[in-house]
């Protein structure tokens, strides 16, 4: 894959609505679905025909409650913005992804199963030493002709950080705010295409960083 690629693909967004309208389920007497279901009917209108969805009161307050720090569980509705994406990330990127508690990696690729498989000319990004790939290939090949286990562990256990690999992952707003709290300005350049697609791809989420002062207006 060029250095360019997308690494979020395949996005999906669920209970966004639903999640806005339970922010102020802390402010009810009791609960009564037929208002519910009147004030998700009353933000989807908005979100359709004026394509301004801080037009509805609900939504205004979730915009203060992001005002206050994620950690604070005032901003717990957006843990209810539940975002299934396929990602791509190389080895270094992946093992870091991991320590994210709310953030479950579905399945994905697997060098267990298909390192032996790999075009491996186009697995590598692009600050992969092209000798090191060379010397994969060769092992590669080695364990191809002779598929002997120390073969494999050695084609195994050689595999540089630098192979991208896609998996499918499901986590939710309030863990990538989170995220990208702590990897906008990391080392890594995936980390921060990744921050910048969830600013582009994700509905309301700069905004919601924007509320929170985490991002400048």
């Amino acid at each position: 894959m060029g250095k360019n690629h997308a690494v979020i693909t395949n996005l999906r967004i669920y209970d966004f609505f639903e999640s806005v309208v339970a922010s102020g389920y802390a402010m009810i007497e009791e609960y009564e679905i037929a208002k519910v279901r009147e004030a998700l009917a009353q933000i989807e209108y908005f979100e359709t025909i004026d394509n301004d969805i801080s037009l509805d009161p609900s939504t205004k307050r979730v915009f203060n409650l992001m005002k206050n720090p994620l950690n604070s569980g005032h901003c717990s509705f957006a843990k209810g913005i539940v975002v299934n994406m396929d990602l791509t990330f190389t080895n270094k990127a992946w093992i870091e992804f991991q320590r994210y508690h709310f953030a479950d990696i579905v399945t994905g690729m697997s060098t267990m199963h298909r390192i032996s498989k790999f075009n491996l000319e186009n697995a590598f990004n692009e600050f992969t030493d092209p000798q090191i790939i060379n010397r994969l290939q060769e092992l590669q090949n080695e364990y191809n002709a002779d598929r002997s286990h120390e073969n494999y562990l050695k084609l195994l256990y050689s595999t540089p950080a630098g192979l991208e690999m896609t998996g499918r992952v499901t986590t939710n707003y309030l863990q990538l705010m989170n995220i990208w709290q702590q990897r906008h300005n990391h080392r890594l350049p995936e980390w921060r295409q990744f921050c910048r697609e969830l600013e582009e791809k994700l509905p309301y989420f700069e905004e919601f960083l924007k509320a929170n002062g985490l991002l400048n207006e």
